[in-house]
């Protein structure tokens, strides 16, 4: 896994670990904790610098919008962190197909959501981060979401989300995954 973890941000596990046991929305424990990232390798070059700006923009400001107040934030890489026993005893975490699931890190967060989880993300604590800042990889990384929203549209996810969200829950997942997609 290309993360880091800093001495500092270290000290803060203990306080992120006890979310595990606060009710965020009043009536649910959560059953991922998403925390921000920095990405460190944004200094190389400025190219380097537009994709830390661009993964900093979708990472962490959107993936708070998402947490709350729309509360359909779902699984979004490296740095969240797992109630395995929530897991577990729900089924496992991801989809067994490594050829349908490209984003599997999105289907553990509709898991999750489908099994009454929930998903928050704290922006107390950080973990660094190191990418890959070439041109091509940044093509290859948008590429990636999109396969991965096109995934989406064949799963049977996003029909079963839909059914139990209410209506503005609903939109709010929809412009936020696939429906992105769709407009643009």
């Amino acid at each position: 896994m290309n993360q880091e973890h800093y001495m500092e941000e270290a000290l803060k596990m203990r306080n992120l670990l006890e979310e595990f046991l606060e009710k965020h929305d009043g009536v649910r424990y959560p059953s991922i904790l998403g925390v921000r990232e920095h990405i460190f390798t944004g200094s190389v070059s400025s190219l380097a610098w537009f994709m830390s700006n661009q993964e900093t923009s979708f990472v962490t400001i959107g993936q708070r919008v998402l947490a709350n107040p729309l509360r359909v934030r779902f699984h979004y890489g490296h740095p969240d962190i797992f109630d395995r026993l929530f897991h577990l005893t729900r089924g496992g975490i991801s989809k067994a197909s490594k050829i349908i699931n490209l984003s599997e890190d999105i289907f553990a967060g509709f898991n999750s959501t489908l099994r009454e989880g929930n998903v928050t993300h704290h922006e107390y604590m950080q973990v660094g981060k190191g990418r890959d800042v070439g041109l091509n990889q940044i093509s290859l990384f948008e590429a990636k979401i999109a396969n991965g929203n096109g995934e989406q549209t064949l799963s049977r996810d996003i029909y079963r989300l839909g059914h139990r969200f209410d209506f503005f829950r609903m939109l709010s997942c929809y412009y936020t995954t696939i429906g992105f997609y769709f407009s643009t």
